[in-house]
């Protein structure tokens, strides 16, 4: 704040302080104004004070003054909001200072109160942005874990129920004499029919009985075809070899196949291209008086079938489509190869035969090991996982495929994104309504008194501000209305004093006018007699009325110098009224001034040095010209010299 008055001297008052906050700003514009009216302002020392400025100016830094090679330490709050030292020499700043600076109080608020509310949505924004971005993807990432956990449930549960129905029939009597009795083709024939029926309820494609060494002794799909070796068939080795009931998925291999029947050679090159079929399947051992007599196998070949796939994806997706895309999909490959999918082309048929990327191949089959994440499925994006498909051996022979729609939650984290900013600029517009609601009410007493100020620097001394508050701001208006009031009274109190001068004044220059024209009057008046006097003295002295003695000639020379002593007292007094009235000519010509000035008077003033036993030296050059009135100059120099 800098408060600044001017008195008739021209010199100014000033305060210079730091300004830290609104409410230590108002406190020292308070003492400033006060200090204004009862201490450096008082009537004693001031005989004529006109205010010229009362400004008020809220820096957000520190004025400084007396500071080194002109640098400023200030703390500037600009765009970034942030507090630093600066220099103001170099010129951007100072530009920028100077431009700030001259904005108003409002500009000011509201520039910095909407920088502050731009980093603080700018921030929540971004924090807002990244923390559903990671928090939907993550969270979509960990609920297709749990799809896929589900899928292999609802995969092993058919699995399961084979398994329990070969356990039924392994405790058939007529099966277990097939068995021993391989040559009653009675029996054989009846049981044949009866297993048939039971893989056909079962919808399954494979269902043999087989002897302890592998060998088919019953083929219910293709029953011309029997007494071939099984010895590949991980399931069957491992149902032998531990003399328990197994399940799990194997891979039939194109010789396995023709033995099981041509049209499932033909099914898997349809579904697929290659004549490898995968088999979901359980197989059990057939026991007679505690002993293992055989073994029955039962499954279902995966090849083309779309019924646990899309089980898979009704349970957990509902067949929900969302932009005319699955919502869900699941897939089984075998190797990398989809041979039972519901992921659809372009043209609306499933993706049957299409291969997975090279990096899922990479992951699952060479290394065993789960992916997820973001997968392109033929033509669309999904967070998906793919889980490998193992025999009971172990091996790696297919994956398992579960994706949920990217886009559905892309577009989800999008409208919760959407709806946060809305809540948070929502949420900051009214707080900055708020807030201009509030900065108005503090700010319109200070307008007040900005005007105010600008009234009293015009000369209205009169004007009050109305005090409406008992805070800073109240406390700064009531000081200021208590200055105001102290001009009054100091302009009143120079007027009166004015008033009083320009009467006597008025009184002198009367008087001195009176004056003037009684000693024009008077030195008139006196000049003819005087005149006559002078010219009596000298006839007489010059002996033109008769002859005189010395004692006579010494009296008519001293009164001769008395009257002209006298006569150029009058002509001195009728100069200065000429002079006061203004009529007094100067009759200018160049004249040399020694012969015309100086000596002259010297002759004048010889009797008079010599009285006195004087003397005066003469070394005024005889070449000096001067351009001026030889009466008035030879004045100045008797003045001078008497």
């Amino acid at each position: 704040m800098i408060l600044t008055g001017r008195n008739h001297r021209a010199s100014e008052v000033r305060w210079v302080v730091p300004l830290t906050s609104l409410r230590d700003s108002l406190r020292i514009m308070r003492s400033a104004a006060l200090r204004c009216v009862r201490g450096s302002v008082t009537r004693g020392s001031v005989t004529r004070l006109r205010p010229i400025a009362l400004s008020c100016v809220f820096l957000t830094g520190i004025h400084a003054q007396g500071i080194k090679q002109d640098f400023q330490r200030c703390m500037c709050c600009y765009a970034c909001c942030a507090f630093s030292p600066c220099r103001l020499s170099p010129t951007g700043c100072a530009h920028v200072r100077l431009a700030f600076d001259n904005m108003k109080l409002q500009t000011k608020i509201n520039i910095g109160i909407i920088v502050v509310f731009l980093i603080l949505g700018i921030s929540a924004a971004f924090m807002t942005f990244k923390w559903q971005n990671d928090h939907a993807i993550k969270a979509a990432e960990n609920r297709v874990r749990l799809y896929i956990r589900a899928g292999w449930q609802i995969y092993n549960a058919k699995i399961d129920r084979i398994q329990a129905t070969l356990k039924v029939l392994a405790e058939d009597r007529r099966l277990q004499r097939v068995l021993i009795d391989e040559g009653n083709g009675e029996l054989m024939d009846e049981v044949l029919r009866e297993l048939q029926a039971i893989r056909s309820d079962q919808n399954m494609d494979i269902l043999n009985v087989l002897d302890i060494s592998g060998r088919v002794i019953l083929r219910t799909r293709h029953p011309e075809s029997r007494f071939d070796r099984t010895a590949d068939d991980p399931m069957l080795r491992k149902v032998r070899d531990e003399k328990k009931a197994c399940g799990g998925t194997v891979l039939l291999e194109e010789r396995r196949l023709q033995a099981e029947g041509a049209d499932l050679v033909e099914l898997c090159r349809r579904y697929g291209g290659e004549a490898v079929g995968m088999m979901t399947a359980a197989a059990v051992p057939v026991r007679r008086g505690g002993r293992v007599i055989g073994m029955i196998q039962m499954g279902n070949l995966l090849n083309g079938s779309v019924e646990k796939v899309d089980h898979i994806r009704n349970s957990l997706f509902e067949n929900e489509q969302y932009g005319g895309k699955p919502v869900g999909t699941a897939t089984v490959f075998v190797r990398d190869l989809r041979i039972s999918t519901n992921v659809l082309r372009e043209d609306g048929t499933r993706a049957i035969g299409t291969r997975a990327s090279e990096e899922v191949a990479e992951r699952v089959l060479r290394r065993g090991l789960s992916w997820t994440g973001r997968a392109l499925v033929v033509n669309a994006w999904y967070l998906s996982q793919y889980d490998p498909i193992r025999d009971p051996d172990g091996q790696v022979i297919g994956m398992l495929y579960i994706g949920s729609l990217e886009k559905r939650y892309l577009d989800q984290r999008s409208r919760a994104v959407f709806l946060n900013l809305a809540v948070v600029f929502g949420g900051m517009i009214l707080a900055m309504a708020v807030f201009y609601l509030i900065m108005r009410t503090i700010l319109s007493p200070i307008r007040r008194l900005h005007l105010a100020t600008r009234r009293l620097s015009k000369g209205d001394l009169e004007h009050r501000i109305q005090v409406r508050s008992q805070d800073e701001i109240g406390e700064l208006s009531e000081s200021f209305n208590q200055m105001a009031q102290q001009l009054l009274e100091d302009q009143q109190e120079i007027q009166q004093s004015h008033n009083q001068l320009e009467r006597r004044n008025e009184e002198l220059r009367i008087t001195n006018r009176n004056y003037m024209e009684m000693l024009g009057f008077v030195s008139h008046e006196l000049k003819s007699p005087l005149g006559s006097a002078v010219l009596g003295v000298y006839s007489i002295k010059d002996g033109y009325l008769g002859p005189v003695s010395d004692t006579q000639q010494r009296i008519l020379t001293s009164v001769a110098q008395s009257l002209d002593y006298l006569d150029e007292m009058v002509k001195h007094y009728l100069d200065l009224s000429r002079l006061e009235k203004g009529e007094l000519k100067v009759n200018r010509r160049m004249i040399k001034l020694n012969q015309e000035i100086v000596v002259p008077s010297l002759q004048g003033l010889m009797p008079s040095l010599e009285d006195k036993q004087m003397r005066i030296e003469n070394r005024v050059p005889n070449d000096v010209l001067l351009c001026c009135d030889p009466h008035l100059m030879r004045i100045v120099f008797e003045n001078l010299l008497s």
